[in-house]
């Protein structure tokens, strides 16, 4: 009698999940997704009140330390980063990690990246997100709301930048990606989902099922943590928040191309975690694994600006142009 190993029976148990899910997705899903996005909805036609500080002035482009109002109240602090030169270029919004201890746990994370790709065509917009902005105090209940309400924030505000690359004359409506990263790579399925004028999307050390984490992950922090909480209460607290969780949206991607970068040596999300998450995806997509930790390395960013570059229309870089770009700490 014939026996499966037990990556055989892995990849079984993988695919039947992700079957399930496809077919959960197919039956509720439009009338889910409407509601689900009811948490993202905002008034598009609000001003979006740019203010302007800093300018920094270099060779081929120019930074703006901006802001611009966020429909949940505040302001939102941001890069704005504009290629020298006339014509309609492409434009890249930025979302960045929250590694604790990271000092590009910021908007300064793709800083350099944004002003090395500048030259081949490209307007950024870096944003900080909510949890490192001037005011912000984390509730110290791990089963409280306000993680599914700071996603939702980001959300909506990375949706207010679409609209200030928009507004700009210098923009090409139809050629606009998204990068984003851990935290961000998490925000940018719902941006998928909910924002369809997005010709591009790239996903970086995300995204995953937190369902999915939460519940199996062997990582001894998220296994204390199931230790800690009844699983019932737990259980509540996922079906809860079920719409801030980006596998509610794997289904719903598109049709704007979609690359995921993964690593082999993440300590936050497993390889098994990675291929379920892009195989219960909708939409053209592809996916890449790195030898590298959460942070990613070169190779990645390489990968990265040529799919941009494919989907936008970008320029070519001037060789080792982005060997220059500082690794992500």
């Amino acid at each position: 009698m014939r026996t499966c190993s037990s990556k055989q029976r892995s990849d079984i148990l993988l695919r039947v999940a992700t079957l399930f899910c496809l077919v959960v997705a197919s039956v509720f899903g439009q009338d889910s997704l409407e509601r689900d996005l009811k948490h993202f909805h905002y008034d598009q036609h609000a001003p979006l009140d740019m203010m302007e500080g800093s300018v920094q002035d270099l060779s081929q482009v120019t930074v703006h330390d901006v802001t611009y109002a966020s429909p949940r109240g505040g302001r939102v602090p941001a890069y704005l980063v504009l290629p020298k030169g006339t014509g309609k270029f492409a434009a890249i919004l930025w979302g960045h990690w929250m590694m604790p201890g990271s000092p590009t746990a910021n908007r300064k994370e793709f800083l350099d990246e944004a002003i090395a790709m500048a030259p081949s065509g490209v307007v950024s917009l870096l944003i900080d997100a909510p949890y490192v902005r001037s005011g912000f105090r984390l509730d110290p209940n791990p089963l409280g709301p306000q993680q599914a309400e700071v996603l939702a924030q980001q959300v909506v505000d990375l949706r207010r930048g679409v609209d200030l690359l928009l507004a700009r004359r210098e923009v090409d409506p139809k050629r606009i990606a998204y990068v984003g990263h851990s935290f961000d790579a998490g925000t940018g399925p719902v941006l998928d989902a909910i924002d369809k004028r997005l010709a591009a999307f790239v996903f970086m050390g995300g995204p995953q099922s937190i369902r999915q984490s939460v519940l199996t992950s062997t990582a001894p922090d998220l296994v204390a943590f199931r230790k800690s909480v009844p699983l019932p209460k737990l259980r509540k607290y996922l079906d809860t928040y079920a719409w801030a969780d980006p596998a509610t949206y794997a289904g719903h991607l598109g049709p704007a191309a979609a690359l995921f970068h993964y690593a082999t040596h993440d300590d936050y999300v497993s390889i098994a975690d990675a291929k379920y998450y892009y195989e219960m995806s909708s939409g053209r997509k592809e996916l890449n694994f790195y030898n590298s930790s959460h942070a990613l390395n070169s190779a990645a960013r390489h990968d990265r600006f040529d799919f941009l570059r494919e989907h936008l229309a970008l320029s070519d870089l001037p060789a080792g142009t982005l060997e220059k770009v500082p690794p992500t700490k």
